[in-house]
């Protein structure tokens, strides 16, 4: 055999060898959708982790790739998009549920902390079940509860509403500032609503704490009414096709970061920047106005209208709205005590 021939011979082996990595040696892809901006400190933050923390436990085998502030799918699609196959992976508002609808009414929680416990007993009875089909719940969380903030004009009371334009995100919104005595305002998305405060468009607005960080409020606020009035639902939902397509395995790892005890966490994330944003408030020297006796009694019984014209939409629908309240208001008190606060919280 001449050197070439035994040249050609030693190299077919490796000729025979693909060129590059096999199907099987390259990563699953699943990509993430979301609808907060990316300097957000939950997308910075808590969920950035929770990616990163999965594609490590996944020693490479899984890579997430974020599309963050509704690049892929927009807010209210994100969960039916990630059922429909279009993401394997969603972070944003839960389906709605009558349940859920009834969580979310006014002084139905306190704190993301409670919010989300009340949330996950909801789900561990079943009574979400039709709700989220299609969808594996990573986590089912709430946020803090939204307060009111005011430019200008102090309002410690419903009636100190009155004539006042409060900027409102969504129907439900702008029907529970209507209730509440003010004049409802949509238009602005809430990366707009510093601009629509500077510029006199509206007089104030409706948000968690969080707001005065991602989106600089506190620079155009001069009052914080501490009346928290209601939570939203969010959660972290995966196809659950595209769950089950994974290898044994790599399944067990996504399970594994699964469940209340990241739910309680990513609440918990959520509470600690309701702290942070109550105190960008003050240091930019605005006013917190607490609620309590019979201030909180007016707002109460302002807020039961909004209540009522809710729970008749939700009868309306075929459910029987009144249980449901009971049921979750008994869920509200359970929930408070295991977080060991008082059950008349001065504020709630």
């Amino acid at each position: 055999m001449t050197s070439r021939g035994l040249l050609t011979l030693l190299a077919l082996p490796w000729l025979l060898l693909p060129a590059g990595p096999t199907a099987a040696t390259e990563p699953v892809e699943w990509r993430l959708a979301h609808y907060l901006p990316e300097r957000h400190f939950f997308a910075s933050g808590w969920l950035r982790e929770w990616v990163e923390s999965l594609e490590a436990a996944s020693e490479g085998r899984l890579r997430i790739i974020v599309h963050p502030n509704n690049t892929l799918l927009r807010l209210n699609d994100i969960a039916p998009g990630v059922r429909e196959g279009r993401a394997e992976l969603g972070f944003g508002p839960a389906p709605s549920s009558p349940a859920l609808s009834v969580l979310g009414l006014p002084f139905m929680a306190d704190s993301a902390a409670h919010g989300t416990r009340i949330a996950l007993r909801l789900l561990a009875d079943g009574m979400l079940d039709d709700d989220l089909s299609g969808l594996h719940v990573a986590l089912l969380q709430t946020n803090a509860p939204s307060l009111l903030h005011t430019r200008s004009t102090p309002v410690r009371r419903p009636e100190d509403l009155e004539g006042l334009r409060m900027r409102g995100a969504t129907p439900d919104i702008r029907a529970l500032l209507a209730a509440l005595g003010a004049t409802p305002v949509e238009g602005f998305l809430a990366p707009q609503v510093y601009g629509a405060l500077r510029d006199g468009h509206v007089d104030g607005t409706i948000f968690p704490y969080e707001a005065m960080g991602v989106f600089r409020l506190a620079e155009q606020l001069d009052y914080h009414t501490e009346v928290f009035l209601f939570v939203s639902t969010l959660g972290l939902f995966i196809n659950e096709e595209a769950l089950a397509a994974l290898p044994p395995d790599l399944r067990d790892v996504v399970l594994s970061h699964s469940g209340e005890t990241q739910a309680l966490a990513a609440a918990q994330a959520w509470d600690d920047e309701e702290h942070r944003g109550r105190g960008l408030a003050t240091a930019a020297g605005n006013t917190v106005l607490t609620v309590d006796g019979s201030a909180l009694a007016a707002w109460r019984a302002a807020a039961e209208r909004h209540t009522h014209a809710r729970l008749a939409a939700i009868a309306a629908e075929g459910t029987d709205a009144e249980a449901l309240r009971k049921r979750i208001e008994a869920l509200t008190v359970a929930a408070r005590r295991d977080l060991q606060s008082p059950d008349a919280a001065p504020h709630r």
